[in-house]
C-alpha cells in the first residue's frame, strides 16, 4: 500500500518536469545553429550547460513517468514505445553535454548529427505522449482532410460505425451504445461491474450504479458519467482508467445527448443540431446532417434511350442531372401543350425530378398527369393560366422541394393545398392573389417553408 502510494506521488510530477527537457535543450541547439559558438567561449559554455540542464531534466521526467506509466491508467501497447524512448532520450541529452563540453574534440557533422538525432526524438515523444494522453492521432485528429489524405489518415475514428442518412440513426442505440462498448465495457458490462455499474444495455444505463444514477437529462453536472470522463487524467477518478480515453469528438457526442435530454428513442433527425456537432457526426461516423435534395438520394438506372426519343418528339427538351446521375431535367420548348403532351410524361415518371411548364398553355385539369411524377422535386409553372383549382392535383408529390408559381391566377386559397406537401420547401408567389397576411397565419405552423412574395 505504501509503495502504491509512493509511485502515485511521484508519477504525478511526471507533467511538471516533462516540458523542461524540450526547452533547454531545443534552446541549446538553436543558439549552436543560430551562432558560431566556436568563436565564442561564452557561448559555447551556455550551450554546454543547456545541454546538461536538460539531461538532469529529462531523467526527472523519465523517472517521473515510469511511475506514472506503473499506475495502469494507460495502455501497455502504447506506453512501451513512450516509455524507452524517454529514457533513451535521457541517454542522448548526456551525450549531447559531453560532445558539447568538449565542443574541440568532435567534427561538425558530430554536433550536427547529435542535434538532429535529438530534435528528432523530441518531436517523436512529444508526439507519443500527446497519444497516450489525449488519443491516437490527437496531433492531427483535426487538420484538414487534405493534411490528414496526404498522411495516410482517416477522419473517421476507427470501430464506430459509419451512416450514410440521419433519417433512420437512433442517437443513442446507433451514435452513443458504440462509444460505450469501446471506451466503458472493458469494467462496466454483463461480465464485470466495477462501481456496481452495468452500461451494457439501457436499463442498466438508466438504473446506475452502487452509488445511484450516473445519467441527469439534460443536465451534465450531474450526470457522473460525463463528469468521470472530463476530469483530469491524473485524477484516480477519471474513466477509462485504462486504454484509450474517450476522445474530444466521442466527448462532444456525449454532452450533445445529454444535454438533449439524453432521449433512448430520438432520431439524428429529430434532435437540435448546431453548426459544431454537425462536424463532429461528420468526423466521426461520416454522418452528413445537412438536408440534400431528394433527387441526390434516388439510385435508379438510366432511362430507356427510346423513351428519350419519344419525349423529345413530343416537344421537351431533356438533360441528365449530371454523370452519375440519371434523374432528368425535362423543359416544355413548344408553343401548344396539349394533355396528351403531358400523359407522355408518365412513360419516364420515375426520372423526371425537375419539370417546367413555363409560360406554356397547361391548364388545370392537366396538372393530375403531373400527380404522377413520384421522383420530381421541381417544378415551374411561372407565368401560366393555373389557379387554385390545379394546385390541389399536386397533393400526391411526395417529393416536391420547389414550386414556381410567379405569374399566376392562384390566390390564399391554394396555401391550405401547398401545406399538404410535407416535403415542400420554397414557392414562388410574386405577382399572384397570395396575400402576406394569409402566409403570416402560416408560417408558425410551417417553419420549414418559405414563402417568396418579391417585393
Amino acid at each position: 500500500m505504501i509503495a502504491l502510494e509512493f509511485s502515485t506521488f511521484f508519477g504525478r510530477f511526471h507533467p511538471l518536469f516533462v516540458h523542461l527537457p524540450i526547452g533547454f535543450l531545443v534552446l541549446a541547439i538553436l543558439l549552436e545553429w543560430l551562432g558560431n559558438h566556436r568563436k565564442n567561449k561564452k557561448n559555447n559554455k551556455l550551450i554546454a550547460d543547456s545541454w546538461l540542464i536538460g539531461g538532469i531534466s529529462a531523467f526527472a521526467a523519465a523517472f517521473c513517468g515510469w511511475f506514472l506509466g506503473d499506475s495502469g491508467s494507460y495502455s501497455e501497447d502504447n506506453l512501451f514505445i513512450h516509455k524507452w524512448l524517454g529514457i533513451a532520450l535521457v541517454v542522448v541529452a548526456f551525450a549531447g553535454w559531453w560532445i558539447k563540453k568538449n565542443h574541440k574534440n568532435y567534427s561538425k557533422t558530430i554536433h550536427n548529427s547529435a542535434n538532429i538525432l535529438l530534435l528528432l526524438m523530441l518531436m517523436v515523444e512529444g508526439h507519443k505522449g500527446g497519444n497516450l494522453t489525449h488519443g491516437e492521432n490527437y496531433l492531427v485528429e483535426h487538420a484538414p482532410t487534405p493534411i490528414q489524405n496526404l498522411l495516410g489518415l482517416s477522419n473517421k475514428i476507427e470501430g464506430l460505425p459509419q451512416y450514410n442518412s440521419p433519417d433512420s440513426v437512433v442517437v443513442y442505440s446507433d451514435l452513443i451504445q458504440p462509444i460505450l462498448q469501446g471506451k466503458c465495457l472493458a469494467c462496466h458490462s454483463n461480465d464485470e461491474q466495477k462501481g456496481g455499474l452495468n452500461l451494457a444495455n439501457q436499463e442498466f444505463l438508466q438504473e446506475g450504479g452502487e452509488n445511484g444514477p450516473v445519467l441527469a437529462p439534460g443536465d451534465l453536472e450531474e450526470s457522473e458519467i460525463f463528469q468521470r470522463v472530463t476530469l483530469s487524467q491524473e485524477s484516480t477518478k477519471f474513466m477509462p482508467p485504462k486504454g484509450n480515453p474517450m476522445t474530444y469528438d466521442e466527448i462532444k457526442v456525449m454532452e450533445w445527448w445529454i444535454n438533449n435530454g439524453a432521449d433512448f428513442d430520438k432520431k439524428v433527425s429529430d434532435t437540435e443540431l448546431n453548426e459544431s456537432i454537425k462536424l463532429v457526426l461528420m468526423r466521426l461516423y461520416g454522418l452528413d446532417t445537412e438536408h440534400k435534395p431528394w433527387y441526390e438520394s434516388v439510385m435508379i438506372s438510366p432511362i430507356d434511350t427510346t423513351q428519350l426519343a419519344v419525349l423529345s418528339s413530343k416537344g421537351f427538351l431533356v438533360r441528365s442531372l449530371g454523370d452519375e446521375n440519371n434523374l432528368l431535367d425535362v423543359k416544355y420548348s413548344k408553343s401548344e401543350l396539349t394533355q396528351e403532351h403531358l400523359k407522355v410524361l408518365n412513360g419516364a415518371k420515375n426520372h423526371i425530378t425537375w419539370l417546367s411548364l413555363a409560360q406554356s398553355n397547361v391548364e388545370n385539369e392537366w396538372l393530375s398527369e403531373i400527380g404522377n411524377l413520384l421522383n420530381l422535386t421541381r417544378l415551374q409553372l411561372e407565368k401560366t393560366a393555373i389557379s387554385d383549382l390545379g394546385i390541389s392535383a399536386l397533393s400526391n408529390l411526395e417529393h416536391l422541394e420547389v414550386l414556381n408559381l410567379y405569374d399566376t391566377k392562384v390566390t390564399d386559397s391554394c396555401l391550405q393545398d401547398l401545406t399538404k406537401i410535407k416535403s415542400l420547401r420554397r414557392v414562388y408567389l410574386w405577382k399572384t392573389g397570395v396575400t402576406k397576411e394569409a402566409i403570416a397565419s402560416l408560417e408558425e405552423d410551417n417553419p420549414d417553408l418559405e414563402f417568396i412574395l418579391g417585393n
